[in-house]
């Protein structure tokens, strides 16, 4: 004879106490992960590789063209979110104050300022400078890759994926998101900066990319062939 067993099901008390166990455990994930610090990483990661792109795309510009052009001497070009995305903004070193316009501020140990305030009176300007002539939206760096001979390495040049202008308070530590080159007419010389945004990567971070890239500022990440600008 066949014998009828009852399946035995889950009660209402031991369904709300996994319910309560997987919501236990997916506050200590997020707690742990900290899913926004990950994608500040990730952002500062494609900072770092941006600015290795351009230093690279620039090397291969100084290897190659005879007669090159790094633009003009300790005048600060910045990747800036204006109106006119295709406009280089200037900055000479010798105009740069702090809380009136143009609102940049530079600091007493750099030529070139890192740190964007919330003015809004326009800078400098001169037309935008095409890596190629089919980029056009973030040609902010004064170097024309288009006369290498193999060609432009770059469609254009990289931009912050996170652009930000910064607080209204002085020292680069309040800095904004943002790229900035400043050349020098010496040997070819130039510096490119970004700020970082993550616990990791900032200055004192475990993995600090700002106080130990040897550059002069020790609150931004500095890249290229003359650190002391």
């Amino acid at each position: 004879m066949k014998t009828n067993k009852k399946k035995k099901g889950f009660t209402l008390i031991e369904l709300l106490i996994v319910i309560a166990i997987i919501a236990i455990l997916s506050v200590v994930v997020v707690l742990t992960l900290n899913p926004a610090e990950m994608l500040r990483r990730s952002r500062d990661s494609n900072r770092a590789s941006d600015l290795s792109i351009i230093k690279t795309a620039i090397s291969l510009y100084l290897a190659d063209v005879s007669s090159t052009s790094m633009g003009t001497s300790n005048l600060c070009y910045i990747q800036y979110a204006g109106t006119s995305p295709g406009t280089i903004y200037e900055f000479a070193s010798s105009t740069l104050n702090t809380g009136t316009p143009p609102g940049i501020l530079i600091t007493s140990s750099t030529a070139c300022a890192y740190w964007f305030n919330t003015d809004t009176a326009a800078p400098t300007t001169s037309a935008g400078r095409a890596v190629n002539t089919g980029a056009v939206a973030t040609s902010w760096i004064p170097i024309n890759l288009s006369l290498i001979s193999s060609g432009a390495p770059i469609g254009q040049w990289p931009a912050d994926p996170a652009y930000s202008p910064g607080a209204s308070a002085t020292g680069n530590s309040n800095a904004g998101h943002f790229y900035s080159y400043i050349p020098t007419s010496t040997n070819n010389g130039y510096k490119l900066a970004a700020k970082m945004e993550s616990a990791l990567y900032s200055a004192s971070g475990t993995n600090d990319l700002e106080s130990t890239d040897g550059g002069v500022d020790n609150n931004m990440y500095e890249q290229g062939t003359n650190l002391s600008l």
